[in-house]
């Protein structure tokens, strides 16, 4: 829900009338949403046993940073603009899950380095992952070699 302010109340932030008001600084605006608590489901235990699987590889350093890098020019493409990824965590989720849309026989619950390795996934490097498809071209991606 898009949320207007009249008179400059852009820094508004807090809870009213059961809405949670967040201002975006990456975005210049105010948002809000509804306080709610997620209901356990199997699904969520799904999700959280791939997230784990994917930070035990343990990505390293540079690649974290290839990541970080390469955040911006990501969030400026026009087709990420309104809902831009927050973080290089969250772009390192969105690479690996699209991996595993391309290529059915990869089980994200299991994943490891060594199986990284082996099969010569495109997610070894960010420009891997361009060049693969996983994520958009953005300028100058080809300096993102460090491998995971």
């Amino acid at each position: 829900m898009k949320v207007n302010f009249q008179y400059g109340l852009a820094g508004y932030t807090g809870k009213a009338d059961g809405l949670v008001f967040c201002y975006s600084r990456a975005l210049g605006r105010v948002y809000a949403r509804h306080n709610t608590y997620p209901r356990l489901t199997p699904e969520n235990d799904r999700v959280r046993d791939i997230t784990s699987a994917l930070f035990a590889v343990k990505p390293t350093a540079a690649y974290c940073n290839d990541l970080r890098f390469y955040l911006h020019p990501y969030n400026a493409l026009r087709k990420n603009h309104e809902r831009p990824v927050r973080s290089w965590s969250a772009l390192y989720l969105k690479l690996m899950y699209n991996m595993a849309k391309l290529d059915l026989a990869i089980d994200l619950r299991t994943i490891t380095r060594e199986e990284i390795y082996a099969l010569n996934l495109p997610c070894i490097s960010v420009k891997n992952a361009v060049e693969s498809g996983l994520l958009p071209a953005v300028y100058d991606y080809q300096r993102f070699d460090n491998q995971i």
